[in-house]
């Protein structure tokens, strides 16, 4: 091998790994680092997200350095042979046919062709090799495959008498790789090429005789037993012997057997399933049996075969034990559900007419200045809100089951449904039943089921708005979300059965679970949601994936079951309301009224004379926070004719205006870097004066807040003129943390601390803390982050939460005991 790369080093094109930072795992041979360096790479000592690549040589499969850089932060990690190979061919090739870890498609596969064209023997080396595989002239004993085209040579006839080698086609390979699994090699075997050709005079004379071309007859063989491995608790199931069929030469008997009534049900799934030769038992009829071992499946035919073992088919081809053969089975009757009266159209901007809501639990939750703006919604789409319970109130919006109220309105048949249902009818401007479980009040809160204490969940599959939703019934699970996936992870929710994250979670035998097993235990049924692997919640790519279980809601759904009728008044009403509306909006702007001010403040723009400006005092750049928009477009205008300007940046700001104190991400990073922190009556009183005042007089002034929060700002602000707070302070900051890691890295930095990109590894930590203090690296988590901070408490680590930064930037103090996580995670 040491030739092998001396050959090579006077050869490294000039900058062929230009632009590359590459970080070392493990013992990774100086010859590597010196191709590396003289094609223009460039050395990392961190694994930071400056890394373009990282590149492991060790002996451990499951290095935890290789496991954070691929899956934490997303990094192609290979090992040393692609410098090497990449060289020797000239060009820089795939990443993952050089992966470092063990679950390739063909690792532990070693090939030996036989009697291979030279061209399609390259072709079977390289997708072999590229997908982990080994390839070797010699027929030893290491060998696990014999590929030949026929069955004839002597490999072939050597291989027959040991069983530990496989024998197969070249086929076999490419349709592995297609599918993206090892296929059973029994159906590759070069044998089935001779049974063939035995059986194909026959055909011959079929077509004679009939003329229609006969499908060639491929032996059947028992199917060995299999079983689910953990976590799925299903017990080992024993195949059926399979129906045996009647050898015939002419097609004439087979279509009169088709027409015989079959005996009993199972006879009729008999012939329904005869032409698939895969087939897993069905527990519901006793019919079929399935040939290879459940993991071979794809994810598709996975969820298509669990389906059956629940006996979750399609009704209509369903067959019932009790069922009379030959007369139709009779389905249960579906109820319907409504909204408003089917036979009524309404327009998008009237979808809440006749709807009288009351809004209870969201005004102490989220605050009365929210749900005010909901009702003033609900107005402007016809809906009513009332203040108190009565008779005439068609909806109840509230957050739990918990309250009187939602009690006496189950009884009274009032619709209950909560805010994310309101906001999903708006958006769909239409009034719907309740489809998702998540628009309906919790049954408690939190939930006193333990299903969910220790779920780390994360999600994949899911975007935009339905990802946003998941994530709220996850908080209202009681389950932990974390927005990467690792090994601390315990569920995996998937809406389709692909990416990375499905892998991943198959590779590490880490549960999944459709969006159903969320809904049930959201909605109370919490019986079964242990059992993963039920075909319930094993279904997969559909239509709706927050579809609930109608009859196991009747309670809640029944007052649907009766359209909501509107009145021909109260539409006249409404249309009337907003047509007056409209005629005030449109001649509001032509009042007298309306007129006189809009001269008056014309005329308070006109200045005599011109403004005093400072020749020694730099004009300021200001930046706003706290206050309404249309506040701040007049108060830029003043502060303009002033001289001044507004700031690019919070970094060059010299003046903050505030209303009040406000713990946002200006605010928070102006308290390390403003000079003055001011009240917006600091323009109003300069422009009056044509002249920039002193700030003094202006400085924020919110006693209330500075209680609330415990601090002193100008105290806060002195002690950030004095010294920069995380000044030699290296963070790293972890997925889920709140308000973002973006707005974070703001603060952070402005206070004069580093955020790194990506997790360090824990050597780099040590020397980190070595070179510079024992605090001088500081992790910021939250509590569904913590299982990934696991290994950082045996060594220390500095661990807070969110507010060791928020609050500690408000009192321009460092506090390492009131937010600081403690011990071990189980």
């Amino acid at each position: 091998m040491d030739s092998a790369k001396d050959s090579v080093v006077d050869k490294v094109p000039d900058g062929f790994f230009e632009n590359m930072k590459y970080y070392f795992i493990g013992n990774v041979d100086d010859k590597i680092q010196e191709l590396l360096d003289k094609g223009g790479g460039k050395q990392d000592s961190y694994l930071t997200g400056l890394v373009t690549l990282v590149i492991a040589d060790t002996e451990e499969n499951d290095h935890p350095e290789i496991s954070e850089a691929k899956h934490l932060f997303d990094l192609p990690v290979v090992t040393p042979g692609w410098v090497l190979r990449s060289l020797q061919c000239g060009v820089k090739l795939p990443f993952s046919a050089f992966s470092p870890e063990v679950s390739q498609l063909f690792t532990g596969v070693v090939a030996t062709p036989s009697k291979i064209p030279k061209d399609d023997l390259n072709s079977l080396w390289a997708m072999i090799t590229f997908y982990g595989g080994r390839c070797q002239q010699q027929l030893n004993k290491s060998t696990t495959h014999l590929m030949v085209l026929k069955p004839e040579g002597n490999k072939y006839v050597h291989s027959l008498e040991h069983t530990a080698i496989k024998i197969v086609m070249p086929d076999w390979v490419t349709d592995c790789i297609g599918n993206k699994k090892i296929i059973d090699e029994e159906i590759y075997h070069p044998r089935l090429l001779l049974e063939e050709e035995m059986k194909e005079p026959e055909v011959v004379e079929e077509l004679e005789k009939e003329e229609v071309i006969a499908p060639v007859a491929v032996p059947e063989k028992k199917a060995p037993s299999f079983h689910i491995s953990k976590p799925w608790n299903i017990e080992k199931l024993e195949p059926l012997e399979p129906v045996k069929k009647q050898k015939t030469k002419t097609r004439t008997k087979p279509k009169t057997e088709r027409k015989k009534t079959p005996k009993s049900p199972r006879a009729v799934a008999s012939l329904e399933n005869a032409s698939s030769p895969r087939t897993l038992r069905n527990i519901t009829n006793n019919t079929g049996f399935m040939q290879s071992p459940i993991q071979d499946l794809d994810p598709r035919q996975l969820a298509e075969v669990l389906s059956r073992l629940g006996g979750q088919q399609n009704p209509a081809h369903m067959v019932s034990f009790n069922a009379i053969p030959g007369q139709p089975v009779q389905q249960p009757t579906q109820p319907h559900f409504f909204g408003h009266d089917p036979t009524v159209t309404l327009t998008p901007d009237c979808c809440l007419l006749g709807c009288i809501f009351l809004v209870i639990e969201y005004p102490e939750l989220i605050g009365k200045e929210y749900t005010e703006t909901w009702k003033k919604v609900i107005r402007e789409h016809g809906g009513i809100v009332d203040d108190c319970y009565s008779d005439r109130i068609t909806h109840v919006l509230c957050d739990t089951q918990m309250t009187d109220i939602f009690k006496l309105a189950v009884k009274d048949s009032k619709r209950c449904v909560t805010a994310n249902w309101l906001n999903d009818c708006l958006n769909r401007k239409k009034m719907l039943p309740p489809w998702k479980a998540i628009h309906f009040p919790v049954y408690a809160y939190p939930m006193p089921t333990t299903v969910c204490k220790d779920q780390v969940v994360a999600i994949t599959g899911f975007e935009g708005k339905d990802r946003i939703d998941v994530k709220t019934m996850l908080e209202v699970a009681g389950a932990k979300y974390t927005g990467f996936f690792s090994r601390a992870n315990t569920l995996l929710l998937c809406n389709r059965l692909e990416g990375e994250k499905f892998g991943k979670a198959r590779e590490w035998r880490i549960p999944f679970v459709n969006l159903q097993w969320l809904s049930d235990l959201i909605l109370g049924r919490v019986e079964g949601v242990r059992n993963y692997a039920s075909p319930r919640y094993q279904q997969y790519d559909l239509e709706d994936p927050f579809r609930i279980d109608s009859y196991q809601n009747i309670h809640l759904l029944q007052p649907w079951m009766v359209p909501l009728k509107i009145s021909p008044a109260a539409r006249k009403d409404f249309i009337a309301s907003h047509a007056s509306q409209g005629d005030k909006r449109k001649h509001e702007p032509t009042s007298p009224v309306g007129s006189a001010a809009k001269k008056q403040r014309k005329e308070g723009e006109d200045w005599d004379g011109t403004i005093t400006v400072d020749p020694h005092r730099a004009p300021p750049r200001v930046l706003f926070t706290g206050i309404e928009p249309k506040i701040v477009k007049e108060l830029t205008r003043k502060l303009e004719r002033l001289g001044g300007q507004v700031a690019d940046s919070i970094q060059t700001c010299t003046h903050l205006v505030a209303a009040k104190v406000s713990r946002t991400v200006k605010f928070l990073s102006g308290v390390s870097v403003c000079g003055h922190i001011i009240s917006p009556a600091w323009l109003e009183e300069s422009y009056k004066s044509r002249y920039i005042l002193d700030e003094t007089n202006f400085v924020l002034a919110d006693k209330e807040a500075e209680v609330t929060f415990n601090f002193n700002l100008k105290e806060s602000m002195m002690r950030s003129k004095h010294c920069k707070l995380f000044q030699n302070l290296i963070f790293y900051l972890t997925p889920g943390v709140k308000p973002g890691i973006d707005m974070m890295r703001d603060i952070i930095e402005s206070a004069g601390g580093r955020v790194l990109i990506s997790r360090p590894s824990l050597k780099n930590i040590m020397v980190i803390r070595k070179n510079i203090a024992s605090t001088a690296f500081i992790v910021v988590t939250c509590d569904n982050d913590l299982p990934s901070c696991r290994d950082l408490f045996n060594d220390h680590i500095e661990i807070h939460n969110a507010e060791f930064i928020l609050t500690g930037v408000l009192k321009q103090q460092l506090d390492f005991n009131t937010f600081k996580y403690y011990g071990k995670v189980g």
